[in-house]
């Protein structure tokens, strides 16, 4: 799927939309699969798509990742391969 089919799919989902997103993690040094949304649960709080290094960059709400220390599970995901709609 190339990136601007991938961006379109993120930012067209609504806050009840759900997705299973893979992309490369440097952190883990493979290929994972999570599953989120675009949209913050029960608020209109969006993510967001930026560049940055000549990367595209999309930040979603990810169900399974712990709380931050705000409450947040907000992630990154760098040049994700797939979005499949759960």
């Amino acid at each position: 799927m190339d990136k601007k089919t991938i961006k379109e799919q993120l930012e067209a989902f609504t806050n009840t939309d759900t997705f299973w997103i893979s992309y490369y993690a440097k952190k883990h040094g493979k290929i994972i699969k999570r599953f989120g949304t675009y949209t913050k649960p029960d608020t209109d709080i969006k993510g967001k798509h930026f560049i940055s290094k000549g990367n595209d960059v999309f930040v979603y709400w990810d169900f399974n990742a712990p709380e931050n220390e705000n409450g947040n599970k907000w992630r990154m995901a760098t040049n994700p391969l797939k979005v499949e709609v759960a």
